[in-house]
């Protein structure tokens, strides 16, 4: 059992969707010992999908922003993932999120389904893509943490920068997004976003005013204020608006 620290169940439950490509749903075969699996996640479902029935939903993984971030991260990846004939979606709202059980069974299953010949995995969720050996290295048999799963974007706006996450839905918790007026806090308020994943992760679910230690050995103090808005295409979740107050 893989504990979360901090958890404690404000009915918000993990979503996770990922794309295993170059497999189909019957060739999964799932060892205990080799895999580190015990089950199939309550809640989540497995559908197979193949080019000539599903062709326009394939490509939509391959198309628009997503696809351009795809081919940027790894232009061989995407080209045989885009070319595999047959796919695999896992999705859908993980029912007991108390433990991170639920994601070392689906790392344990990406994991085999590789085993079984798959070319790539997409994670929907943060727009990356994972060749067996990038899964393997950051994901398989490595401690659970949710900053190996969680993206921190950075955009350019007037008098400064947007930082923001995608992915935290993925462990239950809300999003993160903070305005900093100028870089040369940037790398600062990474560390402060870090913290905030790593304990997202371990079940904390921020709204209000809290210290966090930075690996730089600052302290801050930051204000998390909770918007309860799933349909922002920046997130697919809900997030959290952060101000560093001192």
């Amino acid at each position: 059992m893989i504990k979360r620290e901090y958890y404690k169940d404000v009915d918000y439950k993990p979503f996770l969707f990922y794309v295993i490509f170059g497999v189909r749903g019957d060739q999964l075969q799932v060892s205990a010992s080799k895999h580190h699996v015990d089950g199939f996640p309550e809640g989540l479902e497995m559908h197979g999908l193949n080019r000539l029935e599903h062709g326009d939903y394939i490509d939509g993984f391959f198309s628009g922003s997503m696809g351009d971030i795809l081919h940027s991260q790894d232009a061989d990846l995407y080209e045989k993932c885009r070319s595999a004939s047959d796919c695999v979606v896992i999705r859908g709202d993980v029912m007991k999120d108390d433990t991170l059980d639920y994601m070392q069974n689906v790392i344990g299953i990406g994991k085999a389904f590789f085993d079984q010949g798959a070319v790539g995995i997409l994670d929907v969720l943060t727009f990356s893509m994972f060749s067996e050996e990038k899964w393997t290295e950051k994901f398989f048999e490595q401690e659970i943490n949710a900053q190996k799963h969680v993206t921190i974007l950075v955009s350019e706006e007037d008098g400064g920068y947007w930082l923001h996450t995608r992915g935290l839905i993925e462990f239950g918790r809300p999003d993160l997004s903070m305005h900093a007026k100028d870089d040369a806090g940037i790398e600062e308020c990474r560390q402060i976003f870090n913290q905030m994943i790593f304990y997202s992760g371990q079940g904390v679910f921020f709204n209000g005013e809290v210290n966090l230690h930075t690996h730089s050995g600052n302290t801050y103090t930051v204000k998390a204020t909770f918007v309860n808005d799933f349909d922002n295409d920046d997130f697919n979740n809900a997030y959290c608006n952060v101000e560093i107050v001192s």
